[in-house]
C-alpha cells in the first residue's frame, strides 16, 4: 500500500511559485566593498606609561599580530591595517586575519604570502626553524605570563588593551577565563618545571633564548641577514616586552643602558622604525589606516 504524502506537501504541488524568495527586503547595513586587503589587529590602546613617554607608534600590542604584520611590511604586501577588539568576527576566532577584496578572509597569512608569491626566502638561515621553535617555547609563554597571569600586567595590559571594550562583569569573567587558559598552556608547555613555573623561571627562559638571539645577530642587520619569518617573531616579541607599561622583570633585561642586550633593543626599534611605526595611525581617528607606507 502506497503511503499518502503529506498535506501540506499536496497543497503546494497546487500552487505555482512564478519568484522565490516570494519577497524580498533590503538589508538595513550592506557589507563594505573593499578594494585591496585588509588586516585586522588588535587596537594598541595608550595607558599613559612607556608609550606616551617614548612616543613609540606601535600599532597593535599583540605578539601574532605585530608578527603578522611585520611579515606583510617585508614583503612589500600592499594592505590597509583595521582596527578590531572582536577576534569573533574571524575565520577561527583568533587575530589577525586577513580580508580580500573578493569576501575571502584568510587567518594562515604566512602560507597566503607564498602562495601569492609573497613568501620570504627561506634559504638566508639554516637553522631558522631551530630558533623559530625556541623563541615561540621561551619567549611568547613569558609575554603571555606577564599580560595575563601577573597581576600587574594583568591589570595594566590584560584588560585596558584587550577587554577594554567589555562591560563589567563581562571583562572580569572574559579575563578570568583568558588567565587560567594561559597559566595552564604555559605550565603544560614547560612540563619540567610544574607548579614552580614563575616570572623568575620564565625570565631565566628569556635571558637564555636572548643571549643565543644576540651571538646570532652579531653586527648583522637581521638575524637571517635579510628580513625573514625569524625577524618578524622576534622583532615583535621584543618591541612589546620594550613597550610593556610595568616593571616586569623581562623588560627590566632589556631597557638599562649598560645591558649586555642593547644591540637587541637597537635591532628591535630599527625594525619597529623602518617597518612597523604605522605614524598615521596616531594623526587620526580613522578605524582603517594604510598598512603599506
Amino acid at each position: 500500500m502506497a503511503t499518502p504524502e503529506a498535506p501540506l506537501r499536496e497543497i503546494l504541488k497546487t500552487i505555482s511559485f512564478t519568484q522565490l524568495p516570494l519577497r524580498h527586503i533590503e538589508p538595513f547595513f550592506k557589507a563594505e566593498t573593499i578594494s585591496r586587503p585588509r588586516l585586522y589587529v588588535y587596537r594598541f590602546l595608550k595607558t599613559g606609561n612607556l608609550s606616551s613617554q617614548k612616543k613609540n607608534k606601535l600599532p597593535t600590542y599583540d605578539v601574532e599580530c605585530l608578527r603578522t604584520l611585520a611579515l606583510l611590511k617585508f614583503a612589500k604586501y600592499d594592505f590597509d591595517i583595521a582596527y578590531t577588539n572582536e577576534p569573533n568576527g574571524s575565520p577561527n576566532g583568533k587575530l589577525p586575519y586577513l580580508l580580500l577584496p573578493n569576501g575571502e578572509a584568510i587567518d594562515n597569512i604566512q602560507e597566503h604570502l607564498e602562495k601569492t608569491g609573497y613568501g620570504l626566502s627561506k634559504d638566508s638561515l639554516s637553522d631558522e626553524l631551530a630558533y623559530l621553535i625556541m623563541v615561540e617555547r621561551n619567549i611568547i609563554p613569558a609575554i603571555e605570563y606577564m599580560i595575563w597571569v601577573d597581576l600587574a600586567g594583568y591589570e595594566a595590559i590584560g584588560t585596558k588593551r584587550y577587554l577594554y571594550n567589555y562591560p563589567q562583569p563581562i571583562r572580569y569573567l572574559i579575563g578570568w577565563i583568558k588567565s587560567s587558559e594561559i597559566a595552564k598552556n604555559v605550565r603544560i608547555g614547560q612540563p619540567e618545571y610544574g607548579a614552580a613555573l614563575d616570572n623568575e623561571v620564565l625570565c631565566d627562559n628569556v635571558i637564555r633564548t636572548f643571549e643565543s638571539l644576540l651571538v646570532l645577530l652579531g653586527d648583522r642587520e637581521y638575524l637571517a641577514g635579510k628580513p625573514s619569518v625569524l625577524d618578524a617573531l622576534v622583532a615583535a616579541c621584543l618591541n612589546i616586552i620594550l613597550e610593556a607599561p610595568l616593571k616586569s622583570p623581562i623588560r627590566s633585561v632589556l631597557l638599562p643602558e649598560n645591558s649586555k642586550f642593547k644591540p637587541l633593543v637597537d635591532y628591535a626599534l630599527r625594525i619597529l622604525e623602518s617597518h612597523l611605526e604605522i605614524s598615521e595611525l596616531h594623526e587620526s581617528s580613522k578605524e582603517v589606516v594604510d598598512g603599506s607606507n
